[in-house]
């Protein structure tokens, strides 16, 4: 008896149909200032619906699907992300399901009961590794059924562009694993490949924010964790820049799937393409590593601003002219166009080759006095090594040290990812509370009062309250022992 067998014991009546149904659920933003544009050049794409200023959100939106990584089933709701560290958890009300997964209550557990468990909770084989990606689909097509849809309603496939993966016998088998079990009709095989090709091209990262303390006191950095992964109808109609316009962020209203579009370089006027990053930043990547991810991923050249600058700007000329001092330098480049020198190479290789020494021995104020001479000083490499010195000093719990270097490592940040940016935020937390526990009261007090400010404009106050609430009490114990 085949494994295919062994399942298909398990089917029963309530499996006819195939179709999710949650009463009163739309899929439709709660919060929506963009419409959509179309033309031939940049196909559909979202453009302010009004005048729109630095700070404001564009667009809240739940997500159509959602998934959440394996990783997190202990320790995350599996129908709303939520964590579970703090809260009993509730499992679902199937005695005999071996999923392995948590609710944070009933009601999302009915939630993911009626959007698709209902189909799969009898069969956990469906659930490995090597399924998820089919899986992710199978739910796709469950939730577009419901809505009178075949596929993903709205959104582009690059299906053609996606052949190579679709026609792979892995796929192949994985997809017939799913029709066969559930004896869907022949169609069913090319929705699912529509779909998984959908997915490819307009799935969001589901990510929170977390902080990471070097001891119980004190918290020097932050970390990304990726929860899952989710499809949003309108935020896939969003146009890519390497120099978007706005950005997003998850967890607004209290909600970790709630996806926000806000703006972050405004005035936006009405009519205008407000863009977000598919992942390729001008400030990060060189135009060559930008167009190679874009074209391998989502099948296009990008003609952005950044992409047709011609001036030559590129995160990879951090390199100082050895004459001039003022010129910015990609490597090998073979003459200075500021003062037309021919830059000696083997130098800046020698020293490069003597700061990844000194990194093996953790001494990283060498490393930073060699990265000073060969590199400009708001470069990548620089303000790694000031955040690294910032960490070393706090340990040791020299907080003024401490916060010295993470203010050079704060001025690198905001050049490079500019100041109204995640990256930036999360420097601006780690160098208040530094000076807090430094007890510099004045420019505590002035730096908290910023980061705050950063925070709301980039919706942070709602993804990541916690922050807010800590900054918050900094201020209020500093302002009140300076009574």
């Amino acid at each position: 008896m085949t494994k295919l067998d062994n399942l298909y014991k398990k089917v029963t009546p309530g499996h006819i149909g195939l179709k999710s149904w949650l009463p009163n659920e739309s899929y439709s933003p709660s919060l929506c200032h963009v419409r959509v544009e179309e033309s031939e050049k940049e196909g559909k794409y979202q453009v302010a619906n009004k005048e729109l200023g630095q700070g404001d959100i564009v667009l809240k939106e739940e997500p159509f699907i959602r998934q959440l990584n394996k990783c997190h089933y202990k320790d995350h709701c599996y129908y709303c992300f939520r964590s579970l560290t703090t809260k009993p958890s509730v499992k679902c009300h199937v005695k005999t399901c071996r999923w392995g997964i948590f609710y944070c209550d009933a009601i999302c557990e009915e939630k993911s009961w009626l959007t698709g468990h209902a189909w799969l909770c009898r069969f956990p084989e469906l659930n490995a590794d090597e399924l998820q990606d089919v899986l992710f689909a199978f739910v796709g097509l469950i939730t577009s059924r419901s809505k009178g849809h075949n596929i993903l309603p709205g959104l582009v496939s690059n299906e053609e562009e996606n052949n190579k993966y679709l026609k792979s016998m892995e796929v192949w088998d994985k997809i017939i694993t799913i029709v066969e079990l559930f004896a869907l009709p022949d169609q069913a095989i090319k929705s699912l490949r529509t779909i998984l090709s959908q997915i490819r091209c307009n799935s969001f990262a589901v990510k929170r924010a977390a902080s990471v303390a070097v001891d119980s006191s004190y918290v020097v950095s932050r970390e990304s964790i990726h929860l899952g992964q989710a499809i949003y109808l309108t935020a896939s109609r969003f146009n890519h820049s390497c120099e978007p316009n706005a950005l997003v962020v998850f967890g607004g209203d209290d909600n970790p799937l709630q996806l926000q579009v806000q703006i972050t370089k405004g005035p936006v006027t009405e009519g205008q393409s407000v863009s977000i990053s598919y992942g390729p930043l001008a400030t990060k990547h060189s135009k060559e590593e930008r167009q190679r991810k874009l074209k391998e991923k989502y099948f296009f050249n990008c003609q952005c601003s950044a992409c047709r600058d011609s001036s030559g700007k590129s995160p990879d000329c951090i390199y100082k002219c050895q004459f001039c001092k003022s010129s910015r330098l990609y490597r090998q480049q073979d003459t200075c166009k500021q003062c037309d020198q021919k830059p000696y190479w083997p130098y800046f290789l020698k020293t490069e080759a003597d700061i990844e020494r000194y990194k093996q021995q953790q001494d990283y104020l060498k490393v930073l006095q060699l990265q000073e001479n060969i590199y400009h000083a708001d470069s990548l490499p620089v303000g790694e090594t000031c955040d690294k010195l910032a960490q070393i000093y706090c340990v040791s719990g020299q907080m003024s040290l401490a916060a010295k270097y993470c203010k050079q490592s704060l001025e690198v940040t905001k050049s490079i990812y500019g100041k109204i940016s995640i990256e930036t935020a999360e420097e601006m937390m780690k160098l208040s509370t530094l000076l807090f526990n430094s007890m510099q009261k004045a420019e505590a007090i002035k730096q908290i009062n910023e980061t705050m400010i950063v925070y709301r404009i980039l919706g942070l106050n709602n993804s990541a309250p916690e922050d807010i609430e800590e900054l918050e009490d900094m201020k209020n114990h500093l302002v009140y022992i300076g009574r």
